[in-house]
């Protein structure tokens, strides 16, 4: 039996890889329309940590600089070693 702060800790964990790997699409210079399309193809798939994930990068590049965004990248980057 999975507890609720383990699946609450599991969703945290997913979501944060995925706003990971959307920050470094971001600065490669993915579109935002592109993911947009991914956070659709996500949610008809209801992987919500993805959606969640992906629209928390996109909110961030709104009112956020490259170099702010570079910045986090590399906070990051130790983390999830990829």
């Amino acid at each position: 039996m999975t507890t609720q702060s383990g699946e609450s800790s599991r969703f945290k964990e997913e979501e944060g890889l995925y706003y990971y790997l959307t920050i470094l699409s971001l600065l490669e210079g993915v579109p935002v329309y592109d993911l947009e399309l991914e956070i659709e193809q996500q949610e008809s798939l209801e992987n919500y940590e993805a959606c969640s994930g992906i629209q928390k990068a996109i909110g961030e590049a709104e009112y956020r600089t490259y170099k702010d965004l570079k910045l986090i990248a590399l906070e990051l980057d130790s983390k999830y070693n990829i």
